[in-house]
């Protein structure tokens, strides 16, 4: 699965692409939302993580809404560290099918990307993105056939000291 993560700090980035490489994802990132909405389409990915603070121009929930607009309709899943009153429905609201707090949470993220995973394989990518708005607001835990990677095996495939190398505006980091 191809995962773009827009996200400007190094030590985020990192954590999901040790999470992504335990399930064999593909993240791709980018720092700037404008740059990120530019190369959307041929980068072409089956998720989307938005940190609604963005270095340049424009901010997370302007490039969910420019997507939305333009008929995308790729999972959207918005990450901030602001997570006051009302942002959650401020996300749904901009396009968004779902919404996590920083600091990311490891088993949240984990889960997270095992339940789009399970959705992108099985469903068109028309059907997936109303399966998801459904989905993500269940408060139960989805059904996963294979084991989720824990924790600590997260930690220790890659230790916290290791920082993969940021994507610049201009690239973009690919993880195998």
């Amino acid at each position: 699965m191809r995962i773009m993560y827009v996200e400007d700090n190094p030590a985020n980035i990192s954590l999901l692409q040790r999470i992504a490489r335990m399930g064999g994802h593909e993240v791709i990132n980018y720092t700037d939302g404008e740059v990120a909405l530019t190369r959307f389409a041929a980068d072409n990915p089956d998720l989307v993580l938005m940190d609604l603070q963005l270095e340049g121009r424009i901010g997370g929930l302007e490039v969910v809404r420019q997507l939305r607009t333009r008929g995308f309709k790729t999972p959207i899943v918005a990450v901030t560290a602001y997570a006051m009153v009302g942002d959650r429905e401020r996300c749904i609201e901009a396009g968004c099918d779902g919404y996590l707090s920083k600091p990311l949470p490891v088993g949240e993220v984990v889960e997270l990307v095992q339940k789009y995973e399970l959705i992108v394989k099985s469903t068109p990518v028309a059907e997936a993105a109303n399966l998801v708005t459904q989905t993500t607001e269940s408060a139960a835990a989805p059904a996963v056939e294979a084991p989720a990677p824990s924790v600590s095996a997260v930690a220790e495939a890659a230790p916290a000291a290791t920082v993969s190398p940021v994507a610049t505006p201009e690239t973009k980091t690919s993880t195998p």
